[in-house]
């Protein structure tokens, strides 16, 4: 990985506005596919790497990659399942329960989910009565949805999908999408779609990994090739007001590290809230909108990697073992980022019994079910969950055991905290 010079502009049209008008900021080296996992006995160089590489449109200020991995490649067949942990669904039922009662969400509502996994948001909605529906590429987990009962169209979201929900189902009064407004390859057909399908009055919720918290938390390693945009208040609003659509409410989340949540409505029909002034002030009082920023981000990355580092041999030569708390698609980005293999690194545990028995791309290291013997200290690739793991790991923190957190800052967890 390095740092380009300033004024090194990437051949790509901005996927929000289409200006050529893209300035590198970070290049993070070529890497494989963070999901694609592999045998741990494949051959070397079976899995393919591809350029990831950020840049900063200096026209509307979306920060983006300039690399597509088809969708059909990424998110056919896909290892991530929504429910494995229990903040998730607690957080889904929350935002749920709070949406549905400032909107008035009641038995004859359509709410539409897009990318909705195994269902776990969808689920959610019992108590509301209202009709429910999820559009998911990924067939695997599409079918987990469909086996617990939550209705589960096995396609991608764009508009030619939303003209068949249209047609068999109505408007729809919610249309939800977590965790995968940054996915999209088919960016304007699936904010058109969003638009022909939302009623009148209706009310799309969109939460996404908010650029500020990441740039505030070095959260590098959010970024891998299924995320392809990373949006800031500003960014999103630019996309949004393309297709006639505009955020009314806007506020940040404590989910995956940081989240904004926006509120978006046909342009008109809702009164801008005061939430969203807000946030415009204070993303320009930081510089959010600023190429600036996101080269001293660059800088930060390069710093943290030193850290990380330097902590991970210090445990090599005292002669301690070091595995993975979990092998969600960040760490991918993280461990093959900063050059941490096996060697420092000696195993993976995951809970998600898809990945087991496999390995972490391009750094091949196995991974495990987390039952059976305990390292000396775990390195927590998914980070935005410490709290739930330093709860569940109490025994093993008081009998020696240590957790390293590499963001937002390299922390270790050790008896002192159990």
């Amino acid at each position: 990985m390095h740092v380009p010079p300033a004024g090194v502009m990437m051949d790509m049209a901005c996927r929000c506005c289409g200006a050529r008008t893209v300035e590198q900021v970070i290049d993070l080296g070529d890497q494989p596919h963070c999901n694609r996992l592999v045998p741990p006995d494949a051959p070397a160089g079976a899995e393919p790497n591809y350029p990831l590489r950020v840049g900063f449109c200096r026209a509307c200020t979306m920060v983006q990659i300039d690399h597509t991995i088809p969708k059909e490649s990424m998110f056919t067949d896909y290892p991530y399942v929504s429910g494995t942990t229990k903040t998730l669904p607690a957080h889904f039922r929350a935002t749920s329960e709070r949406v549905a009662a400032a909107y008035d969400v009641g038995p004859k509502d359509l709410v539409v989910d897009i990318g909705s996994n195994d269902g776990t948001w969808l689920m959610q909605w019992d108590f509301s009565g209202a009709r429910v529906l999820g559009v998911e590429a990924a067939g695997n987990v599409a079918k987990l949805a469909q086996d617990a009962g939550v209705p589960t169209w096995n396609r991608f979201f764009n508009a030619e999908c939303c003209r068949d929900i249209l047609a068999q189902h109505g408007p729809a009064k919610i249309i939800t999408a977590s965790g995968v407004f940054f996915h999209l390859e088919e960016l304007h057909s699936v904010v058109e779609g969003i638009a022909l399908l939302l009623a009148q009055d209706g009310v799309f919720v969109v939460q996404a990994i908010y650029l500020g918290g990441m740039v505030e938390n070095t959260a590098f390693d959010q970024v891998y090739h299924e995320h392809l945009c990373y949006y800031t208040l500003k960014s999103l609003s630019a996309l949004l007001e393309q297709h006639g659509l505009e955020v009314f409410d806007a506020s940040l989340v404590n989910i995956h590290g940081g989240s904004i949540e926006a509120h978006v409505a046909r342009k008109g029909t809702r009164p801008m809230g005061e939430s969203v002034r807000a946030m415009q002030a204070v993303e320009i009082q930081k510089g959010f909108g600023e190429i600036a920023t996101y080269r001293k981000f660059a800088d930060d990355v390069l710093d943290l990697r030193t850290r990380l580092v330097a902590l991970l041999e210090g445990y090599k030569v005292a002669g301690k073992s070091v595995w993975a708390y979990g092998a969600p698609a960040k760490g991918a980005t993280l461990l093959n980022s900063f050059g941490i293999g096996a060697d420092l690194v000696q195993k993976a545990v995951e809970k998600n019994p898809m990945k087991v028995g496999l390995a972490i791309p391009g750094v091949r290291i196995p991974i495990l079910s987390e039952e059976g013997e305990r390292p000396d200290a775990y390195l927590v690739l998914a980070w935005n969950f410490i709290e739930e793991f330093v709860a569940k790991e109490q025994a093993y923190l008081a009998g020696g055991g240590e957790l390293i957190v590499p963001i937002p800052k390299v922390r270790t967890y050790g008896r002192d905290d159990a």
